[in-house]
């Protein structure tokens, strides 16, 4: 394999083969983060950073996309359009039911929609917070005429997320100072006038970084409602695991006023060590909650690129794309408290009713010649394989996107005690693929889950019960769409399933 070989799509190749088909991207043109993720009148909403005039990264606007089931989306009209004199660049969204802001006329039987983000003026570069407000259910936006809400005359302060706060009984913003690495607090009777209450920051992954898109919310501690803790998200444009950008978390308490993080549970010295990672792929950036939601579940996408080459990446004519909504929860392990991740339940209405392939109580050869025979093939499947963890002394995983010269492999090394994705192909398209991304294992069970959903370019890994999670990009040849098994003797597979997923997108 060439590591150093990287190659550009021509402008005839055909790119469609990489298009998702049950993750969200935009028809056509450029989407980076999810914006203003919120429940309201039986609609999930999906705002997002998109330019509606080409697929690079410029007038950024909010774009819109509804499902009302979390998996179905359709694309509707941009929602706060890019001016001359201002962008629209990333935020959250509220549901103000008790019109607190006054926006809504007398009568109205439908609460505001609040858009909060941060107003880019592209001569000045000043960053400041903006609100605007929807009466009609998040198709248009009016801008609050005492816009800016909130402005430093700074030009690295972005990204608010505002919620409520029930047991202090006042509205909370975090907005991140990025180059100072911190997390500013504010609180708010009225949703409009802003009090600065404190500051978390730097930690983690803090060295030479830019911080983005803070997240907060509460969660149980392995399903114990009497054991809770609460979770702060940032977002850091460089120095990640691998590389570029990535997605750090903290847990820890918070009163209203003041985040306070607890020991991450490891141990060594490299940053690496220190630091909690969301997702050990090189692909997930900028997760936010869904806010209002109609359960108690917490539910979060992420855009699933990287900035040090999204903008190199060779499809079009869309770049960029949408996690699947994951369901978040906090479990205890070996290694102290840790965030779990599981697709959805709505995913599974995705699923074909009938597998491509199953198998049980199979020795690794045995498996691997009877996939090999079965001839399964597509690039919109979803796998889980479960083997005895015991028994192994050599790597095991699936292989994707394969044909006689390359394929991707996901799998478990036990040497490392690691699942992986090794997206390194000969002919790279575009500056990072031949990389192989490791995350190391949590559980010390003897059964060993990995969980795999292959859509057009993308993987996520959910391991171990979502306990690991990866997300990677890859390409290769558009009619590369083989499936393998590789083991050596003596694995022993309990189960194997590869099912077909139904596109989603209307």
């Amino acid at each position: 394999m060439n590591s150093n070989t990287v190659m550009t799509a021509s402008p005839d190749e055909p790119t469609e083969a990489w298009r998702p088909r049950y993750h969200y991207a935009p028809e056509r043109n450029w989407m980076n983060d999810p914006n203003g993720l919120v429940w309201l009148d039986g609609e999930y909403h999906l705002f997002y950073q998109y330019n509606p005039e080409g697929d690079d990264w410029g007038h950024i606007s909010w774009g819109h996309a509804v499902s009302t089931d979390l998996v179905s989306w359709q694309e509707l009209p941009v929602a706060i359009p890019a001016t001359e004199r201002m962008m629209a660049f990333s935020g959250c969204a509220v549901v103000d039911h008790g019109n607190t802001t006054g926006f809504a006329p007398p009568g109205a039987t439908t609460p505001p929609l609040l858009a909060f983000f941060t107003g880019f003026d592209p001569e000045t570069k000043i960053q400041s917070q903006h609100l605007a407000y929807s009466l009609d259910r998040g198709r248009t936006f009016t801008p609050y005429a005492g816009n800016p809400i909130l402005d430093i005359g700074s030009t690295e302060f972005r990204d608010p997320k505002v919620f409520w706060h029930a047991a202090s009984g006042a509205w909370v913003m975090l907005v991140v100072a990025a180059l100072e690495q911190q997390v500013w607090f504010y609180r708010s009777s009225d949703l409009i006038h802003w009090t600065r209450v404190s500051t978390f920051g730097p930690a983690g992954s803090a060295d030479d970084n830019i911080w983005e898109v803070p997240e907060l919310f509460e969660l149980p501690v392995d399903d114990d409602p009497q054991n809770r803790r609460w979770v702060l998200i940032v977002s850091v444009n460089r120095g990640s695991l691998w590389g570029g950008s990535g997605v750090q978390y903290f847990t820890g308490d918070f009163d209203g006023t003041r985040f306070v993080a607890e020991p991450s549970g490891c141990s060594g010295p490299a940053i690496a060590d220190l630091t909690l990672w969301a997702d050990h792929g090189r692909d997930f950036y900028a997760p936010i909650t869904f806010a209002n939601m109609p359960d108690d579940r917490v539910v979060w996408m992420g855009w699933v690129s990287n900035w040090e080459y999204a903008r190199e990446l060779p499809t079009r004519p869309w770049r960029g794309q949408q996690s699947a909504p994951r369901e978040l929860s906090l479990v205890t392990t070996s290694r102290g408290i840790r965030l779990r991740q599981r697709m959805v339940g709505e995913m599974l209405s995705l699923l074909e009713p009938e597998p491509l392939f199953s198998l049980s109580a199979q020795r690794g050869e045995d498996a691997a010649n009877a996939l090999s025979l079965a001839e399964i093939t597509g690039r919109q499947l979803m796998a889980r394989m479960i083997v005895n963890a015991l028994c192994l002394q050599s790597p095991v995983g699936l292989e994707f996107f394969k044909d006689d010269a390359q394929s991707l492999r996901v799998g478990f090394d036990p040497a490392s005690n690691s699942f992986f994705i090794d997206r390194r192909c000969k002919d790279a398209l575009f500056p990072g693929q031949s990389e192989r991304h490791d995350a190391r294992r949590l559980s010390g069970a003897p059964e060993l889950e990995l969980e795999v959903w292959i859509d057009g370019s993308m993987v996520e890994v959910l391991a171990d019960g979502g306990t690991v999670a990866l997300t990677d990009l890859a390409y290769g040849t558009a009619t590369a769409m083989g499936v393998g098994f590789f083991s050596r003797d003596g694995i022993e597979v309990q189960s194997l399933e590869l099912r077909g997923v139904r596109p989603s997108l209307r």
